[in-house]
């Protein structure tokens, strides 16, 4: 198993590298992406966190012979954007971190994957119940994993926002959609916990692939 969203003490986790790392290998995952805010979160990271944690990340694959992706957590902002430091990550997840009228909510998420969608590997808690919209448009949501499918970002299945709602999976249902799965973990207890999420890819995406080859 992988847990693709993990966040540590670079943004806003509480958990270091090295704790993350051998509680990983403790719970027998085979990668995992350390997924740390960007430069837009008061406590995001810069360039030059970025690449200390780079360090940290090498010495802790080394030292648990696990494998680790250096990757950012882009909040998605007013026309699209995302605001990414000057590193070279290996996943970069962007996401809402806002509660948005249902039109505003839709569009920048379009514009976002419109504009970066060369760049951007996964669309992060969906519809989350903590993040998100006034409601939800069922065109929108046909129109939105059309162009998952034609930019090749692959949705994120997040067990701790539990989203996206089952509806929307069954939406994917049948379509050869990426998909990565992520505990969004902030606290050292919650790394590794995907179970639902791997549950949910067996059912919803048969015909999908992970972003990832284990």
């Amino acid at each position: 198993m992988f847990d693709l969203h993990i966040h540590s003490i670079y943004s806003d986790g509480s958990a270091k590298v090295d704790e993350i790392a051998r509680r990983a290998k403790e719970m027998g995952l085979k990668v995992i992406a350390i997924v740390d805010h960007s430069v837009e979160h008061r406590l995001g990271m810069d360039e030059s966190k970025a690449k200390r944690r780079q360090e940290e990340i090498e010495e802790a694959m080394d030292r648990y012979d696990i494998k680790i992706l250096s990757g950012i957590e882009c909040g998605i902002l007013p026309d699209g954007e995302i605001q990414l430091p000057d590193f070279d990550f290996d996943i970069i997840i962007a996401s809402i971190h806002d509660f948005l009228s249902i039109d505003e909510y839709y569009s920048r998420i379009t514009r976002c994957l419109e504009k970066f969608g060369d760049v951007v590997d996964v669309l992060g808690h969906l519809h989350s119940e903590r993040f998100g919209s006034a409601g939800r448009d069922y065109v929108l949501d046909v129109e939105l994993i059309d162009l998952m499918l034609e930019t090749d970002t692959a949705v994120e299945i997040n067990t701790s926002h539990m989203s996206p709602p089952i509806d929307f999976l069954e939406m994917c249902s049948g379509k050869p959609l990426k998909y990565s799965i992520g505990s969004d973990a902030h606290t050292l207890d919650r790394v590794g916990d995907v179970r639902w999420g791997f549950e949910m890819a067996k059912r919803y995406f048969k015909r999908g692939k992970p972003i990832i080859n284990l």
